[in-house]
């Protein structure tokens, strides 16, 4: 494959900035109308919004840590495999694991979609 874009780095580094809660290196890589489906939740339309509705996400935690299990890339497309854990506001463990897919449009993410094994909380 000729591409020399990164997709498998630029995909696994949302999920460091999902451990970090530091959003510019996303902002840097997402185009400005991408779009975010999120169970649970309309899509979500424009980087801002995105980044917005992570914070508001991970608000919800004392902590949480996303682990990459493995990454798949083609086309300008890449899957990563994750699990994560962590502790709700009111003390209670959370753990989940699931697929995140997402589309570029050249160097930028364009799309993103996420399938969880538990969507449970998407109710609370």
């Amino acid at each position: 494959m000729s591409n020399s874009i990164d997709y498998k780095g630029i995909a696994v580094s949302i999920f460091d900035a999902m451990n970090s809660g530091e959003f510019s290196d996303f902002q840097n890589n997402a185009k400005e109308d991408i779009c975010f489906d999120f169970p649970g939740t309309d899509r979500i339309e424009g980087a801002k919004r995105v980044i917005l509705f992570f914070k508001v996400l991970l608000r919800k935690y004392k902590n949480l840590h996303f682990s990459v299990k493995d990454v798949f890339a083609a086309e300008g497309k890449a899957c990563v495999v994750w699990t994560n854990e962590g502790e709700y506001g009111n003390g209670d463990k959370y753990e989940n694991s699931g697929i995140t897919l997402f589309h570029f449009d050249h160097d930028k993410i364009s799309f993103i979609s996420d399938y969880f094994k538990d969507t449970s909380f998407t109710n609370s």
